[in-house]
């Protein structure tokens, strides 16, 4: 018996050697990539939350990504996409901010240097951090407050789109909810439920190559058994299936954008 645990242990060994030579990559994830690359953070401040001092700006600071501020300069996902290709956007309002935020350092265009691709992963980095989103149904937005409370999105990223690293882990870093890796660690709600509640789920604690690593990575899933309502817990389910339906859907089914504070976002009624 000893010898058939040994034998799983080194077959779990080889697959985590595996898995890690392909890690798990999303738009947002590839997005802060592209961000660092372009060297965003060099003024906007670690993942766009600010802290670059500009003597010339109202608020003596570079714009950071929190809604709250950029809902000045910022209507629409469009705008998004021509501040980063042309240093401003068209739309009228929004440059009528610019003349009154005049900063030393103005906005790099990045046309010409992203591809189509980077671009659009670059807009779901931003997104994700900015918390900013377009509709969102009444249970998923509830369910996102939740996560933010719970700090959810600390260790599964900003808006739970990618995670922190975590050594000894089955793939290194903690998940993100937006990828292929979910599906390999959640099979159904019953799965996330018991993720949520007690920080690992039966099947896989009771293979012993995957124990192996759930006992090993320095930073467990929490079990929040004793921190959510049974009501709760089913708003942070929908939220997350919302999250992932959400990232696989086309642009064109997105509608008027909602207000954030921070990146918690309030419903304008």
């Amino acid at each position: 018996m000893t010898i058939v645990i040994l034998i799983l242990i080194l077959v779990g060994v080889g697959l985590y050697v595996w898995v890690r030579r392909t890690p798990e990559t999303t738009p947002a994830i590839r997005g802060e990539a592209v961000a660092r690359r372009l060297g965003c953070f060099g003024c906007h401040g670690p993942q766009g939350q600010g802290g670059v001092s500009d003597p010339t700006s109202p608020g003596g600071a570079i714009v950071d990504w929190h809604y709250a501020t950029t809902k000045m300069f910022i209507s629409s996902e469009q705008d998004i996409r021509e501040w980063i290709l042309y240093g401003k956007p068209t739309n009228a309002t929004a440059r009528l901010a610019i003349d009154d935020h005049a900063t030393l350092v103005p906005m790099p265009a990045y046309q010409g240097l992203l591809s189509d691709r980077e671009l659009d992963d670059l807009v779901a980095y931003f997104l994700a951090v900015s918390g900013w989103r377009d509709e969102i149904p009444d249970d998923a937005y509830e369910g996102r407050k939740i996560a933010q409370r719970l700090g959810c999105f600390g260790c599964h990223g900003p808006s739970g789109m990618g995670g922190v690293p975590n050594p000894r882990s089955f793939k290194g870093h903690i998940p993100p909810w937006d990828g292929k890796e979910f599906d390999e660690l959640v099979q159904d709600d019953d799965e996330l439920r018991e993720w949520i509640l007690e920080g690992k789920t039966e099947r896989l604690w009771n293979n012993p190559a995957a124990r192996f690593f759930l006992e090993r990575q320095s930073t467990p899933m929490p079990a929040y058994h004793d921190h959510l309502s049974d009501a709760e817990l089913e708003l942070l389910v929908k939220y997350i299936n919302w999250l992932r339906e959400d990232r696989t859907e086309p642009d064109s089914r997105r509608a008027a954008p909602e207000t954030v504070i921070g990146t918690i976002p309030v419903r304008s009624r």
